[in-house]
C-alpha cells in the first residue's frame, strides 16, 4: 500500500530529486516539524509505555537484556544486532523484538513512539533503523509503510559503517531521530491494512509492537521498493539500539466503558422525561 503522506508529497510536487536535496520529513533532532517531529522523551503526552518483552531474537552482534526497553525512557537499551554480508546473503533473520502494553490506541496525531539512542554526526545522524508492527491480537501483525530516500551517506564520514545519514529522507521507520526523542507513528495510516478492514487489527486496542532491525546495507527494501541504508555493519551494540516505547492514548478500563454506558443511558431516560 503507498504511503499517504508520500503520496500527497508526491501528488503536490514537493518530492525531491532522490540524493540530491533534503526530503519532506522532519530532521534526526526536529521537534517542530510537521510530518513526524521527534517526541521528546518527558512529552506531557505520553500516557504510558511498554510493560513485557513477548518475544526477542538478539543476533550475535546484539547486546543488552530484552527488559532494558520496558518502562519509562532511560539510559539503558537492548541492542537487536547487525547482520553481515554473508548472513545477508544467506537469508538470516534480522534481530527483532515484540513488547506488550496494557493496550493503547488510535487518538489525534501521533499514538506512540520509539526511542532509540542515534546521535547527531557529519550532518546528520549516526542511524540504525527497524520496521515496526503493530497487532491486537499478538498473532497477526500489521508493518507501516515506510520511505527511505537516502541513495548515499552524507559528506564528513570515516565510512566503514560510521557516517551520518539524512533523516529528512526517512519516514515511519525506529531509529530516524537521536537520543532522547522518539519518532512518531500515527495509527491512523493503518485503517486501510487487509487486517484492520477484516477487524482482525483493532486500532482502538492495540496490545504489542514489534520492530525488526533492518541491515542497511541497501538489501532491505522500503514499501515504495527503495533500498534502506543506515549506520552498517556495526557491532559490539550492533543494530537498532531500543531504549523504551511511549503511547499517548491508553484504551479505557472496562469499568470505564461500564461507567460512559450507564451516563448514557441516565441521559436518555432524563431526555424522555423531559420531554413528555
Amino acid at each position: 500500500m503507498p504511503n499517504k503522506k508520500y503520496a500527497t508529497f508526491a501528488f503536490l510536487g514537493l518530492l525531491p530529486t532522490i540524493g540530491l536535496v533534503a526530503g519532506p520529513y522532519s530532521g534526526s533532532s526536529d521537534t517542530a516539524g510537521f510530518a513526524d517531529a521527534g517526541i521528546p522523551s518527558n512529552s506531557g503526552h505520553i500516557a504510558g509505555w511498554a510493560s513485557s518483552v513477548v518475544d526477542a531474537y538478539i543476533t550475535a552482534s546484539g547486546s543488552g537484556d530484552p527488559a532494558n526497553a520496558l518502562g519509562e525512557y532511560n539510559t539503558s537499551l537492548v541492542s537487536l544486532g547487525d547482520l553481515d554480508a554473508a548472513q545477508i546473503a544467506n537469508g538470516d533473520a534480522p534481530g527483532s523484538i515484540t513488547l506488550g502494553f496494557d493496550g493503547f490506541r488510535d487518538g489525534d496525531g501521533w499514538d506512540f513512539a520509539i526511542f532509540e539512542n542515534g546521535f547527531s554526526f557529519s550532518g546528520g545522524l549516526f542511524a540504525e533503523l527497524a520496521y515496526v508492527e503493530v497487532s491486537s491480537n499478538g498473532t497477526d501483525f500489521a508493518r507501516f509503510d515506510s520511505i527511505s530516500l537516502n541513495t548515499d551517506a552524507l559528506p564528513g564520514g570515516f565510512g566503514a559503517g560510521f557516517e551520518g545519514f539524512d533523516m529528512t529522507n526517512v519516514y515511519n521507520l525506529a531509529g530516524k531521530h537521536a537520543g532522547g526523542l522518539g519518532t512518531p507513528f500515527d495509527l491512523a495510516e493503518l485503517s486501510d491494512h487487509p487486517l484492520a478492514i477484516a477487524g482482525t487489527l483493532d486500532l482502538q486496542n492495540i496490545q504489542f509492537v514489534r520492530l525488526v532491525d533492518i541491515p542497511g546495507d541497501g538489501s532491505y527494501l522500503d514499501s515504495e521498493g527503495n533500498g534502506i541504508l543506515d549506520n552498517w555493519p556495526t557491532s559490539g551494540t550492533g543494530g537498532l539500539d531500543l531504549r523504551a516505547v511511549g503511547y499517548a492514548y491508553a484504551v479505557p478500563e472496562p469499568q470505564a466503558y461500564a461507567l460512559l454506558a450507564g451516563l448514557m443511558t441516565l441521559g436518555l431516560v432524563l431526555r424522555r422525561r423531559v420531554g413528555r
